[in-house]
């Protein structure tokens, strides 16, 4: 996954400044080199070296985000097939939790439906969750994800930590907005609530919530602008279990 180290002052200058810096030569140049990055991909793909096809294909998927983003019509089946090309990398490499998760960015999507259809019978065949313990994503945008994790701390209690990502219309040249938490909670038939504080005062309430065969994960925010995260960024939604 990409990663990003941008201090405070950083990302609000950049905020205000990148699209007025960036030239339309530029970001034509960058948006020129998703065929590139598609081929170095397959090429990595058929030499079997599965991680670093994988590296490619999530640079086809965020460049082809960043540069349909601003047209009228985006070119989901471009989009969804980048998405494709991740999860077959994760498949094989018998990641089928991963890649069912690229897998329902588009799930609507022909391509999507016929690769889940494949793996359907190996993710029926993984062992069944035990106990909330685990990683769940949620898709941020650009190839990267919010990641929850759950670990066991004793009966019903648990340590979550988890780290949110926001993607402005920029995102990939201005960087995301970010936030983060690393909590105690305690889950009663798979609920349970997360109170943020700062200096003792509440913010706000993260409300959890596991389905039933423990594979997935509802996380919902009272009051989400005031949990201190960056602009933007949430912890709100569905999480999948990737492991």
């Amino acid at each position: 996954m990409r990663k990003y180290y941008y201090g405070a002052l950083t990302l609000l200058f950049a905020a205000f400044n990148c699209q007025a810096e960036l030239t339309e030569a530029q970001m034509d140049a960058d948006c020129a080199k998703i065929a590139d990055y598609a081929k170095k991909g397959d090429q990595y793909y058929k030499a079997k070296d599965y991680p670093k096809a994988r590296e490619a294909f999530e640079e086809q998927a965020a460049w082809l985000e960043q540069c349909e983003s601003g047209k009228d019509k985006p070119n989901d089946v471009l989009i969804a097939t980048a998405y494709n090309n991740v999860a077959l990398t994760l498949i094989r490499q018998g990641e089928y939790r991963k890649a069912q998760a690229w897998l329902s960015i588009m799930p609507d999507d022909e391509k999507s439906k016929y690769n889940l259809a494949r793996i359907q019978d190996k993710l029926q065949a993984l062992p069944k969750p035990a106990s909330a313990a685990g990683e769940y994503w949620q898709y941020a945008g650009r190839s990267e994800w919010e990641v929850i994790t759950l670990k066991p701390q004793g009966k019903e209690s648990w340590q979550a930590d988890w780290s949110g990502l926001y993607f402005g219309i920029m995102g990939l040249y201005s960087g995301p907005n970010m936030g983060d938490f690393s909590e105690k909670v305690t889950l009663k038939n798979g609920k349970g609530d997360i109170i943020l504080r700062d200096e003792g005062i509440s913010q706000c309430t993260i409300s959890l919530s596991l389905a039933a065969d423990l594979n997935t994960l509802e996380m919902k925010t009272d009051d989400a602008p005031n949990c201190g995260f960056g602009h933007n960024v949430s912890a709100d939604g569905t999480y999948l279990r990737v492991n």
